[in-house]
């Protein structure tokens, strides 16, 4: 248990150290300006770089489908219409026999997000095979508008990349990279999930 702790530990302060450094060039741009009523983290638009994050050699996993052991869920309203959508975060992997609550991680799993409608409609989001590592989703703070951003953090053994979901209802999504960071080496073991 005390490994699993150390993971979201470290998980957190990578996460903070890279929206330090967003914060950080943001502010070398412009001067401080005193903080609107609600804040918001906003990346220069030449920063941000358009992505498909959903690679059609990984095909969006069928209900129940086995060997998807590992599956977190969240309920938002990412579209601003005033009912709940639920996110589906999902990686191939099983769980071990000896113990239903631990996973058998690989050097690499495939990873899939999509959002799932009031209705049932579901839209991936991300489809990629994610090496040495884990893809983390956090929901965005509301805006103006009611809704809510997805913001994927993939920690991979290569580097750390940072995006923006816009969800604007099924079939409607905008991805962009607000940052890529690659590494040569990590120290320690590979973080998991």
């Amino acid at each position: 248990m005390k490994s699993q702790e150390r993971l979201w530990a470290v998980s957190g302060w990578v996460l903070a150290i890279v929206l330090g450094f967003l914060l950080w060039g943001s502010y070398q741009k412009a001067p401080p300006k005193l903080a609107p009523k609600q804040t918001e983290l906003r990346t220069p638009a030449e920063q941000a770089t358009a992505v498909d994050l959903v690679d059609q050699n990984y095909p969006p996993v069928a209900k129940n489908e086995p060997g998807w052991d590992y599956r977190q869920t969240v309920a938002a309203d990412l579209d601003g219409d005033g009912a709940n959508d639920t996110v589906v975060v999902m990686a191939r992997v099983e769980r071990s026999p000896d113990n239903p609550r631990e996973y058998l991680w690989d050097d690499g799993q495939p990873w899939q997000v999509f959002v799932e409608s009031p209705q049932g409609e579901r839209t991936p989001v991300y489809s990629r095979w994610v090496q040495i590592g884990q893809l983390k989703v956090l929901i965005g703070e509301e805006k103006d508008d009611g809704k809510h951003d997805l913001v994927l953090l993939e920690l991979a053994g290569a580097g750390i990349s940072l995006y923006r979901v816009e969800y604007d209802g099924p079939k409607q999504v905008k991805s962009a990279r607000l940052a890529a960071v690659p590494t040569v080496n990590q120290a320690g073991p590979a973080l998991l999930p």
